[in-house]
């Protein structure tokens, strides 16, 4: 049984977004849905892989993947992209939503294993500063 609906994962970069707009949007929305953010739900003293796997990976229900600039450089990142990855793909990848925070240039996704391929063949969002798109934004990613 999972205790979150959600580990995000995400550049240290971002974390004033993850907490600002989807954290907000998402745990105060209603329904809330639960998130898993290593910063707040980490156990002390654990090891960082050990956090990842039990609380985020294997603790939540979906995985988010704030997908950024940042997030293609952090070595974390991918990692904990590639762990995500594994526990799902029996699953076929249903439960990895894909936010795409600022444009990447293609050539850089394939820096990430399976984020390219993952991103063409899946549907993913794309976050915007517009408030119409926004609002879509966050319908489509409470559906998801």
């Amino acid at each position: 049984e999972c205790s979150y609906d959600a580990f995000v994962i995400f550049s240290s970069y971002d974390e004033a977004w993850v907490m600002n707009e989807l954290m907000e949007n998402l745990e105060n929305g209603v329904p809330p849905i639960h998130l898993c953010l290593h910063m707040r739900d980490f156990q002390a003293g654990k090891s960082i892989a050990s956090n990842i796997i039990d609380e985020g990976i294997m603790g939540s229900r979906k995985v988010i993947v704030v997908v950024s600039q940042h997030f293609i450089d952090s070595a974390w990142c991918r990692f904990e992209f590639e762990l995500a990855q594994s526990r799902f793909v029996m699953e076929r990848n249903a439960n990895i939503i894909i936010i795409i925070l600022e444009d990447v240039e293609e050539r850089k996704t394939k820096k990430v294993f399976g984020l390219h391929k993952h991103l063409k063949r899946n549907t993913y969002l794309k976050w915007s500063r517009d408030p119409l798109s926004n609002m879509r934004f966050w319908i489509r990613l409470r559906k998801a």
